[in-house]
């Protein structure tokens, strides 16, 4: 539901306004269902939804991917070093613009910019793993049952 409903607002064009009103419900949604604890889960739908609006605005706005990231990070309990991958992001908004000039190549921004933060978001759930901080929660850390395969204690 994230990606359909981010897919669904950037797609969104003057022809195309229903794409914005069904992104805009589609994405808080897919942030109500991910696994973790409520608090992250309510604190981050609408400010991400105002990036994701702010998106339309063309390839000076890729910087607002980090945002998006930094959400998934916070949200799937991410320890700290991992926040360390927000680099990667804002490093491509800033040579971005270097290649996207006009507004109709904002296929290749959505494009670019969406594989640099999904490789950003295994790179981070790689140092979550492999360094398997004590910053992480705590109570949903030690759990045996756990899809990521975390280290037994």
């Amino acid at each position: 539901m994230l990606v359909v409903g981010t897919a669904c607002v950037l797609g969104t064009t003057t022809y195309s306004l229903p794409l914005l009103l069904i992104g805009s419900l589609m994405q808080p949604a897919g942030w109500a269902v991910l696994p973790s604890t409520i608090g992250r889960r309510v604190a981050v739908p609408l400010p991400v939804l105002g990036f994701t609006w702010l998106m339309l605005g063309g390839s000076g706005f890729a910087w607002c991917y980090a945002i998006i990231l930094a959400a998934w990070l916070l949200v799937r309990l991410r320890p700290l070093p991992s926040f360390a991958v927000l680099l990667l992001p804002i490093a491509w908004s800033i040579l971005l613009p270097l290649f996207v000039h006009d507004y109709q190549e904002g296929w290749v921004t959505i494009l670019t910019s969406t594989l640099v933060i999904v490789g950003a978001a295994w790179l981070a759930k790689w140092i979550a793993l492999r360094f398997d901080s004590w910053q992480s929660v705590r109570t949903l850390r030690k759990q045996h049952n756990r899809v990521d395969g975390a280290r037994p204690s």
